[in-house]
This record gives C-alpha cells, sequence and structure tokens, in this order.
C-alpha cells in the first residue's frame, strides 16, 4: 500500500516526536541528563522533518476514530442467523445448528418455531378446513375500492387488491389435499414474527448488529465459506444497505421477492434502516423519513392506520402481521392475505430499506438477487431458474444455497466444508 508524501511525514514526525518525549521522562530527573535527552529528541525531529518535509496539522491523523473504519468490509464477520422451523421436526434446525451455524462468522443461530407466533394459537386451535376457507377468502376478490381507515381519509388498497383479484393465493383446491395446511397457514407470519423476536432481542441485551442476518427456512443450507467469500470479493459491505434475496422470484404483477426458503440477508445499514424509528408529524422530517412518510400515506395494503409516531418500519410490519389473526378471520376487515416471501418483497420494495438495486432506477426494485440467481415467470409454463434457484432437493459442494434438503444431507454437505477448512469451524457447542 502506498502512502502519500504529506501522511508519511506527519506519521513518522509524530511517532519520532513521541518517542523522543517519552524518552525525556523515563528514569528519575536529572537536569543535566534532561538537557541531553532534549536535545536527542530534538535533533531526532530535525533529522526527521529535513528528511521529509514539514508538519501539517490538517494531515494528523485523528486519534478517536477506530483504525478499523465501518465503511470497509471488516476482516472478520459477524453474521447472525433466523431460522423459521416447525415444533413438528426440530431435527431440521438442528442440523442447521451443528452444520453451517458453526462456521467462524456465525455469532447466533436463532430458532423460531411456532412458540414465537403472535398469533399463538394459530397452531393450536386453526384446522384444514379453516385454512381451506382462508385461501377462498383471500381468493374472493379485492375489498371494496375505497376503504374508511380510522384516521378519516379514504384510501385505495392497490398493492392488497392486486393480490386478491389475480387470485395468487394458494389454491384452496391444493390445500384440501394437504394435512398439514393449517400448519402451512401459520407459518406465514412466523418470518416476520421471528424478525420482530430477534430486533427485541438486540434491543433487551444492547448488542450491536451483526454485518448481516439471514432469514432461512429450516431445510436451507448456507455454505457460509463460499457465501461469505462472494461478499468479500464483491465487496458487499454492511456498510451499504443492501436486502439480497437467496433466490428472488422476478414477478411483474407484484414486484420481486424472496422465493422459497432460501430466504434474504440483510446487511447492517439495511437493519439501521428498518430498525430506525420514524416521525410522520414532524416538521423536521429527513430526506428518510420524508421517502417512508409519503410511502405509509399511499396505503397500498392498509397500514397507514397502524403507524404511531416513534414505530420504525419493522414496528410496522410486526403491527401489521398481529393486526388480523388467522385465528379471526370470519372477522377479517381487510384481511391477511400474504405470502410471507410477499410480504418482505413489499416492506423492502417499497420503503427504502435497501439501496435501488435495479438496473432502470426504479424506485420499487430495492431487493437484489444473490449473485444473479433469480426465477423469471411469464406465464405458469414459461419459468426459468438462474445461479442459485436451481439448488432445489438437491446440491453440491459449489452451492451456496440449497432448499429442500433433509438433515442427513446438510451433513454431509458441511463435512466435505470442514475437510477443507477445519480452521472455519468452531465444534458444536462453543
Amino acid at each position: 500500500m502506498s502512502i502519500k508524501k504529506s501522511e508519511s511525514t506527519t506519521r513518522v514526525g509524530i511517532a519520532l516526536t513521541s518517542a523522543a518525549i517519552t524518552f525525556m521522562l523515563s528514569g528519575s530527573f536529572n537536569p543535566s541528563t534532561a538537557r541531553n535527552r532534549v536535545g536527542i529528541a530534538l535533533a531526532l525531529a530535525a533529522i526527521t522533518f529535513m528528511l521529509l518535509g514539514s508538519f501539517d496539522p490538517s494531515t494528523a491523523p485523528n486519534t478517536l476514530q477506530s483504525s478499523t473504519s465501518r465503511d470497509v468490509f471488516p476482516e472478520k464477520l459477524v453474521v447472525d442467523i433466523i431460522s423459521i422451523g416447525s415444533q413438528s421436526r426440530p431435527e431440521y434446525q438442528d442440523a442447521q445448528d451443528r452444520t453451517f451455524a458453526t462456521h467462524e462468522t456465525v455469532r447466533h443461530f436463532f430458532r423460531m418455531t411456532e412458540s414465537d407466533d403472535s398469533d399463538a394459537d394459530c397452531h393450536k386451535t386453526l384446522t384444514n378446513e379453516d385454512a381451506v376457507n382462508i385461501a377462498v377468502e383471500c381468493r374472493r376478490g379485492s375489498n371494496p375500492p375505497f376503504v374508511k381507515t380510522a384516521r378519516g381519509p379514504q384510501t385505495r388498497l392497490d398493492y392488497l387488491n392486486t393480490i386478491r383479484t389475480q387470485k395468487f393465493y394458494k389454491d384452496p383446491e391444493l390445500l384440501k389435499s394437504n394435512e398439514h395446511a393449517a400448519g402451512w397457514i401459520c407459518a406465514q407470519k412466523r418470518p416476520a414474527d421471528g424478525f420482530s423476536a430477534t430486533h427485541d432481542y438486540y434491543k433487551g441485551h444492547n448488542e450491536e448488529l451483526p454485518d448481516f442476518l439471514f432469514i432461512v427456512d429450516d431445510d436451507t443450507f448456507i455454505n457460509m465459506e463460499l457465501v461469505t467469500d462472494f461478499l468479500r470479493k464483491n465487496d458487499f459491505r454492511p456498510s451499504t444497505a443492501r436486502v439480497v434475496a437467496g433466490c428472488m422470484m422476478r414477478f411483474p404483477a407484484i414486484g420481486n421477492f424472496p422465493w422459497g426458503g432460501m430466504g434474504l440477508f440483510f446487511s447492517r445499514a439495511a437493519l439501521e434502516n428498518i430498525f430506525r424509528p420514524l416521525h410522520c408529524e414532524s416538521k423536521n422530517k429527513d430526506e428518510f423519513e420524508m421517502v417512508v412518510c409519503d410511502q405509509l400515506s399511499k396505503d397500498l395494503i392498509g397500514e397507514e392506520e397502524l403507524f404511531e409516531e416513534g414505530m420504525s418500519i419493522s414496528d410496522l410490519l410486526r403491527a401489521y402481521v398481529v393486526h388480523e389473526k388467522y385465528t379471526s378471520y370470519r372477522s377479517w376487515t381487510k384481511g391477511f392475505c400474504f405470502h410471507s416471501d410477499w410480504l418482505w418483497g413489499y416492506f423492502v420494495n417499497y420503503y427504502p430499506v435497501s439501496v435501488d438495486m435495479s438496473l432502470t432506477g426504479a424506485g420499487e426494485d430495492r431487493m437484489g438477487a444473490y449473485d444473479g440467481s433469480e426465477i423469471g415467470w411469464k406465464s405458469r409454463t414459461n419459468i426459468t431458474n438462474t445461479g442459485q434457484c436451481q439448488n432445489k432437493r438437491q446440491a453440491t459442494k459449489e452451492s451456496h444455497f440449497a432448499h429442500f434438503l433433509p438433515p442427513e444431507e446438510m451433513f454431509k454437505l458441511a463435512w466435505a466444508q470442514k475437510l477443507q477448512t477445519p480452521d472455519r469451524f468452531r465444534n458444536y457447542g462453543q
């Protein structure tokens, strides 16, 4: 690394001056000795400045600044992982915890199951028949064109109505033949509930945010060695607000969203954005708050009436998930007709959580695809898969992400990685 001459001059001068002062003050004080030591110090300083130039105070390093800036890729990453699972198959999260979660970069592995659901009775009381009825309701059609909110003004729920009128929600006929239909319905809120619980953990433990926070299903495997190497080589700095899907679905009708269990990850700066308190009634809003509050006023899914001053986007997401319970679907007003992936797509793309990831500068294209891994949906018979999106029910040691994997496959992949880089993994439980 080259250093500009002015910087070199300053650093050497400071170093020699500091050494000289230390030299003078060390030992017992004697006037004669002190004179000699002062002379030596001055001589050293003089030689330094004759050889390297004069001292410029403006180039002096800021001693209050950390030597490792938050604006560069950190030497050692700190990663937290949220796993979305079920009490009915704990062996999946056990396998994740014992494999890729032992990588040196992973600080916390958060298990989210039915016990973390905001609708705590959902998995206990919701029946498969209820699940079918919910799907029918969510495919029934739009809400009334205009809905009177608690705040007074009438608004059009454009995004929510698109989901309902286009019949994107799960086909009721498919749910009828699924013995786990109720569990599938209840799990749609779990990623958002788990995200909120993790936010509470950070606040409650006064813990710094991770460089990256991953959210995946319990049957997903992450090759942490390959993924962290990719992030480093592509300069994915935690200080840049990014939300990236392991596999992203490009769906023209409602925008981009993460596909299935390959999940998504947030950089530290994106977490800071989504956790930031907002004050929409303030006259002194900064640019970030103005963008958020303007989006909130559009009320595309009926979220505006849930916002309270001082909430963050994360708090708003939590309020939206909690507001309409599955167990109360018979008395729904707007309903909760989101697949969990669509909900991430809406809050990440429409609110300024992440930087613009589009090639065209589209304001509602803030979610990125990991290394171009995308599912392109043109019609039910014209679907393309690229990159990591191809790793479904199969994976190799070159796979960065893989979904629909049983525990035994996770262990095989992990052992192959540990044999190559054993020093990068902890023993389980350490």
